[in-house]
This record gives C-alpha cells, structure tokens and sequence, in this order.
C-alpha cells in the first residue's frame, strides 16, 4: 500500500535567498540559516514513518546540492515553474499520480512546527477534503488534501497577508471542506527572527524535536544564548 505523502517545500539554499532577511543577516548567513531550517524540518519528517517523505526542491539545475542532507528512502523531485499557487499544483499532482493519498505539503519556515501537526492533518482528512495549518502573517505553512484539488491554488494572491482567507473563501464557494491546524509562526522578516529566538529562549525545552541546527545558528550570531 502506498503511503500518505509529505513534500518539504523548498528553494535549494543559497546567498540570495531569504533576501527580506538582509538588513539583519549577511547573505552567508542567510544561506546558513535556510540550511539549518531544511535539516530541522527533516528531522521532523523523520519521525514519522507513516509519510513517505520528500524535497520538492527548486531550481532545478541545483538540486544536487541537497544530497549531502537526504536520509534512507528520501527522495528530491523537481517544482515545476509559475507561481506558488502552480509550484504546489505541481508538486501535489505529481505525488497524486505516484499513488500517493493523502498529500501534505510543508514549507521549511516554521521551526517550531511540531510533527504531531503532520499527523493530525491525517485524522483531520477523514472528514475534511483539505487541511490548513494558518500562518500568523496571513498565509499558511501546512495545506493538506484528500484529493487533488485545482482551485485552492488559482488566482491567490501568494506573499500577501489574504492568502489563507482567500484560498478559504474559494474553499466555501466551491462546497470544499477544510480542517484548520493551529496557527504558527513563518520566519520571513527580521521581526519573525527575533520573535523566534525569544520564543526558543522561553520555550525550546518544551519542543519535541529541539530545531537544533536553528539554535545552534541564533546562538552563532548572537541572538541566544
């Protein structure tokens, strides 16, 4: 039997990414850090033997960069082009059509998700045609689906603080159930780090799994202790 499917959503890290990041970080420290945020989000995925896990990894001609991370029975496919909305399309279609069901796609920009998020958007499938875990900045770092689904993803304006009511809206409009997970926090602005090392400083010893690789960078830099 095939199993659920979970793809890590993720640009193949580099110097120029995590760009709204620059006024606090350098951009090897940027890289540093979208490294330390892809290895914590795998060990996560780890733990959880009933997903068949992978990176769905953009651009292409990188992608051999990541093998250096991947563990037993992972794997890295390719995003497709477009848009967010198009990227995760194209990710889920591909994965609906290895046989996989249900597909849950995550991103790399929450360290304190907890893999029990992944396991309950599995219990939430059962009566739900979709799952979304809400982002505090308005979009979200989790969507699962019991099916493939087209319009969750069209016409969304991506980056914006209405994502997640919009692909709501569109969910009630088309008689599209949905389940929501707890909200969570996205680390994409210098606020988001600090708001982030404060909420490790108070509360890592209650994180099962410690995001070891994103501490060990905010002690690097000075931002914990």
């Amino acid at each position: 039997m095939v199993k659920p499917a979970v793809a890590i959503m993720s640009r193949v890290p580099s110097i120029g990414g995590k760009s709204r990041l620059g006024g606090v970080l350098s951009p090897a420290q940027r890289e540093a850090l979208q490294w330390a945020f892809l290895e914590d989000t795998l060990a996560k995925v780890r733990r959880l033997t009933e997903f068949k896990s992978y990176i769905a990894a953009t651009p292409a001609a990188e992608i051999n960069k990541l093998s250096g991370v991947l563990g037993p029975g992972e794997e890295v496919i390719n995003q497709p082009g477009g848009d967010l909305g198009q990227r995760m399309f194209g990710v889920a279609r591909k994965l609906f059509a290895r046989g996989h069901s249900p597909v849950v796609l995550i991103g790399t920009d929450t360290p304190v998700l907890p893999p029990s998020s992944l396991q309950n958007s599995l219990c939430l499938l059962n009566h739900s045609d979709l799952v979304f875990g809400p982002a505090y900045d308005g979009g979200y770092y989790l969507i699962g689906m019991g099916c493939l689904e087209r319009r969750v993803f069209d016409n969304i304006d991506w980056g914006t603080e209405m994502v997640l009511e919009k692909t709501l809206s569109v969910c009630r409009s088309s008689n599209l159930t949905y389940s929501l997970l707890d909200g969570l926090m996205d680390v994409d602005r210098p606020d988001d780090l600090l708001a982030l090392a404060e909420q490790l400083r108070q509360g890592q010893t209650k994180l099962d799994p410690v995001p070891v690789r994103t501490i060990q960078f905010l002690k690097s830099i000075g931002r914990m202790k």
